[in-house]
């Protein structure tokens, strides 16, 4: 069954709660309406009643050029919580261009102007992980460029902090299609309860059974009452005590048999659960007191040691690493259990990974430097294969030991990363605790020797979970084989690019050509690439981490690795026993 987004009809539900204290310190007054009556409600967008001007006054409406596609909360002056979806052009599937992005606060009726705020967008923060084919991570905050002016039919609603929602009943709002299949200009609202998710899934596996993640939740009833098509990014609304939290933001439901692109009423709708974005709000927005129930300390940054001679302490390195037994390697081709036990992931404190690295002792994983990872990073996994999945095994029924999440100590960047050129990208997390190597979790061999530092093979073998071409990301760990292009010509296509970009391919990189076969993607950021070569008998030896992408013009794409050969002495002079 298909499942459609709820944007350029619908109207979506978003929640976002402001605790306490703003940016500045000064109170906050969110999720309070200024001397609005309370009009009564119907239960259902479609077939539902009118809302009153300033009832819902942290709706907007956020617009494409001059056509209405979605809503959207206000969280403050500066910033709106909506779907991820409703800042991608529908058409070219990338994401809009900001100067064709507007946001309408104090908006009641699409087509009059009364009490109307028309706010540019400034920059799209969309979540990490998001891309516009599917449905997960489907959250995004605009920035304006002017501040909101808060009066009797503009306020910003609070943020749901808790996370559970099961059992209560929240209020979607929208100008979505209706029950006659037209949109409405009046902000409507309905009242809809929150389901558990076996409901969900029970109600229709087809729909929900590929889509539904851990981060969403779903909420309506099956008989004709819910969300539709325009009503994407608004929120789903809890009051407590008289005051209103954003818990939700409307995202999808499934499509009609009939009409793959209109909502089917007759079902439940998912949205996406603010409280497991909490981390990222606070630290995309600046809005420091969106704290939630149990969320871990942040880790720290260490101070990078300084490199003036060649360091040869090698016994800071486990002389047993980079066990492999090779096999030949197609395109994309799923590993085995236990084949790279050094693969590592970074987890973010709202649970989802950020970046992976390699495991090379029993304290240090070995990933990239830029983008700078959140604060928020907080802890690593080791001994993972298969994404949600709690035991891995190969065909054969051998099944690896649960996976291990360690704490993150500190991440040490080197000094030099520069963030606008991506030189120098290269980084070490010290983990909290010593790591037991099991037949899962093993480490790789770096090139300690100076001819392993030097050496430069034609081809590395890549291991990664990034985009695959077809999901989001792979949920198994894939492998593949890349071949190096001349370092000079890749530097002569990044001068190409741009006069800027001079500086991008330094001898401490090597590049790859993009070739439609293997590639690093999406998601692949700070993995190894190496080869199994002689080195204390035959051992896996990383050479390179993946870095970025260089784009020409003719649409060949490029990928820049960091060389670890040139860093060899700064890993070491910054490894701790």
């Amino acid at each position: 069954m298909k499942s459609i987004f709820l944007d350029f009809v619908l109207v979506s539900i978003s929640t976002v709660v402001l605790v306490g204290l703003n940016v500045e310190g000064n109170e906050l007054n969110c999720g309070m309406r200024q001397q609005i009556s309370k009009p009564e409600t119907n239960p259902t967008i479609i077939g539902g009643t009118e809302t009153k001007p300033g009832k819902w006054p942290w709706h907007v409406a956020i617009y494409h050029s001059f056509q209405y596609v979605c809503g959207g909360t206000i969280i403050s002056k500066t910033y709106v919580l909506t779907a991820a979806h409703c800042t991608i052009n529908q058409r070219t599937k990338y994401q809009q261009n900001v100067k064709n992005l507007f946001v309408d606060a104090g908006t009641h009726d699409l087509f009059t102007l009364n009490d109307r705020q028309r706010h540019s967008v400034k920059s799209v923060s969309s979540f990490n992980n998001y891309t516009w084919q599917s449905h997960q991570y489907d959250i995004a905050i605009l920035e304006l460029d002017s501040e909101i002016k808060f009066n009797q039919y503009v306020q910003p609603a609070c943020v749901f902090l808790e996370q559970k929602l099961n059992d209560k009943v929240g209020t979607v709002v929208g100008w979505g299609l209706t029950e006659f299949n037209a949109a409405s200009s009046i902000l409507r609202e309905a009242q809809l309860p929150v389901v558990d998710t076996i409901t969900c899934l029970n109600s229709d596996p087809a729909a929900f059974g590929p889509t539904l993640k851990k981060e969403m939740f779903c909420a309506g009833y099956t008989n004709g009452t819910g969300v539709c098509n325009g009503d994407s990014g608004g929120g789903l609304f809890f009051e407590i005590n008289g005051v209103w939290y954003l818990g939700g933001i409307t995202s999808f439901t499934r499509a009609r048999d009939e009409d793959s692109t209109m909502c089917q009423t007759k079902g439940y709708a998912v949205f996406t659960k603010i409280h497991d974005y909490l981390s990222w709000i606070r630290e995309t927005s600046n809005l420091k007191h969106l704290i939630g129930e149990g969320e871990a300390t942040n880790s720290k940054v260490c101070v990078a040691n300084n490199v003036s001679a060649t360091n040869t302490d090698w016994s800071k390195l486990p002389r047993n690493c980079g066990v492999y037994y090779p096999n030949r390697v197609y395109l994309g081709q799923r590993t085995r259990v236990f084949e790279f036990p050094w693969m590592a992931l970074l987890i973010h404190a709202s649970g989802f990974w950020q970046r992976v690295g390699s495991l090379i002792s029993h304290r240090y994983i070995l990933t990239g430097a830029l983008p700078f990872l959140p604060k928020n990073v907080i802890r690593a996994r080791l001994g993972e294969h298969t994404m949600d999945q709690a035991i891995d095994c190969n065909e054969d029924r051998d099944c690896a030991a649960p996976v291990r999440d360690i704490d993150i100590e500190c991440i040490i960047y080197h000094p030099l990363a520069k963030r606008k050129q991506y030189t120098h990208d290269i980084a070490l997390v010290r983990l909290a605790k010593h790591v037991y190597f099991e037949d899962h979790i093993q480490p790789i061999c770096l090139p300690t020797k100076p001819a392993l530092r030097e050496m430069e093979p034609p081809r590395y073998i890549l291991t990664g979970w990034g985009s695959d071409g077809e999901d989001v990301e792979s949920s198994v760990l894939l492998k593949g084989v890349i071949s190096t292009f001349d370092l000079a010509d890749c530097q002569m296509i990044a001068s190409n690019i741009s006069s800027e970009k001079t500086d991008y391919v330094t001898s401490n990189q090597f590049c790859s050509k993009n070739d439609g076969e293997v590639n690093a993607s999406y998601g692949d950021n700070g993995a190894p690439v190496g080869y199994p070569v002689k080195h204390n008998g035959i051992r896996f030896v990383q050479f390179g981490i993946v870095s970025f992408n260089l784009h020409y013009y003719n649409g060949s794409s490029y990928r820049v690795y960091t060389k670890v050969g040139s860093y060899m002495d700064w890993i070491l002079a910054n490894i701790v026993p």
